[in-house]
């Protein structure tokens, strides 16, 4: 980190090394990688007790006449979590990708250095995009716009590494339901169609509930065709008095539009009760695998 030190009587940081936030007043130097940014410590350690700690101690280094703190930190992150707690970020949403990546970086430094207080306000956001039960799941999936924009398996590999938990459901049933094994996992036995998302590898906790949920989906799917099927011959006995069904394509398009006309939102539940109830109860226990809430 010496290398962004000016080499003059008096320490300080070149212009071009100089990161946002940097307040010329400021009494704090935080380094990382080639960057640094100056702030004031008394914000600092008000928001997190770890850099209290680390400011109460001697610092190893001093650069124009402030304390400084070497990080291994992304400065990324980093810069989006001194951006908050100096009030850069006076609230927190999510209404584009990197709105949501500026959040992350805040998630993680909070996260790893204990500042409780921004750490819960930042987590409201991916909270609303991703409720903790499955009755708020289901209120608010079709009108949930910006879940399509985020890689399902970034967030569900990020809900463990910030111990954000209660988001974890939430995004493993839009992982299971959205993503197909390549992206999951990084691999696949034939490449069908470009990918939407970035191949990324879950995360090992959470490979076990991801493909049980997937072969949920899948026996789901096989189950409701077979209901499909059997429901055609009691509308093919209906439409016709001959040998048969005319137009199987025409009795296939009535037994689905009485589905769809009888379902009941969201899409996937059948209001026939016998279909609905053993679906309903499933997807109760296929919710709950994570045991994480």
């Amino acid at each position: 980190m010496a290398t962004i030190v000016s080499s003059t009587t008096v320490n300080i940081i070149p212009e071009e090394n100089r990161a946002t936030p940097w307040f010329d007043d400021g009494n704090c130097i935080i380094m990382c990688s080639t960057v640094a940014f100056k702030i004031y410590k008394g914000l600092l350690a008000q928001h997190s007790p770890v850099f209290r700690e680390m400011l109460q101690r001697k610092p190893a280094e001093v650069i124009d006449g402030c304390p400084a703190i070497q990080m291994d930190d992304s400065a990324a992150d980093l810069a989006s979590f001194l951006n908050a707690i100096h009030g850069c970020e006076r609230s927190f949403q999510i209404t584009c990708k990197q709105e949501f990546l500026t959040l992350v970086g805040v998630l993680r430094i909070a996260t790893k250095y204990k500042a409780d207080g921004l750490r819960q306000r930042a987590l409201h956001p991916l909270q609303r995009i991703y409720p903790k039960s499955l009755a708020q799941w289901d209120d608010i999936y079709e009108g949930n716009s910006m879940i399509w924009h985020l890689d399902p398996v970034l967030v569900t590999n990020l809900a463990r590494e910030l111990e954000a938990l209660s988001i974890l459901p939430a995004a493993m049933a839009f992982l299971a339901n959205s993503t197909l094994a390549q992206e999951a996992f990084g691999a696949s036995v034939v490449q069908t169609h470009p990918l939407r998302f970035a191949p990324g590898l879950l995360n090992p906790e959470d490979i076990k509930a991801f493909t049980l949920m997937k072969e949920y989906n899948h026996v789901s799917i096989a189950k409701t065709l077979r209901f499909i099927r059997e429901q055609s011959k009691v509308s093919c006995q209906r439409l016709h008095t001959g040998d048969g069904c005319a137009s199987k394509f025409t009795l296939l398009f009535v037994t689905l539009s009485t589905v769809v006309a009888t379902a009941d939102a969201p899409a996937g539940y059948p209001s026939f009760s016998h279909h609905r109830a053993g679906h309903v109860a499933t997807r109760r226990v296929v919710w709950k695998l994570q045991g994480s809430i």
